[in-house]
């Protein structure tokens, strides 16, 4: 059912009732942003499998730094604050910058972004936040095309 988000009203799955809720109208339906496979250069990112390849070969990547990579490459065109970041990857939960400056060192790291600040791949803007500056060899995910 395409379109629609099935949840339950109970936490108690014998009394559970199922509703449908309809996504918004700009949002493609979780499953399918989620199979996303996009390349850039020579890197690729697998979104359903959490993988990062440099060469074919994988990189190893911790959840919330691959959060972060995937937010940022959702949001590529325009910078996404600190704040946007902490409050999107971490939700409710109380960290410091660091978390986030550590997190994009991950990346960076995994994908091979040797230039950190005025990288290839993620932009520092100065006291403000980070952009993804790649420019993607796959179609944009939704466009119409079918995912890889």
């Amino acid at each position: 059912m395409t379109g629609q988000l099935w949840y339950f009203s109970s936490p108690n799955a014998h009394d559970a009732l199922v509703k449908p809720q309809a996504l918004p109208a700009s949002e493609p339906p979780r499953a399918r942003r989620h199979e996303w496979t996009l390349k850039f250069g020579r890197r690729e990112v697998c979104v359903a499998r959490r993988e990062v390849l440099v060469d074919g070969a994988l990189r190893p990547l911790q959840p919330r730094p691959f959060d972060v990579l995937v937010y940022l490459i959702e949001n590529r065109e325009r910078v996404v604050s600190t704040d946007e970041l902490l409050d999107s990857i971490w939700k409710d939960e109380i960290v410091q910058p660091g978390s986030l400056a550590a997190a994009i060192m991950r990346v960076r790291k995994a994908l091979l972004d040797n230039e950190p600040g005025t990288g290839s791949i993620i932009r520092t803007h100065q006291r403000f936040g980070y952009r993804f500056v790649a420019a993607l060899d796959t179609p944009e995910p939704g466009a119409g095309s079918a995912a890889s």
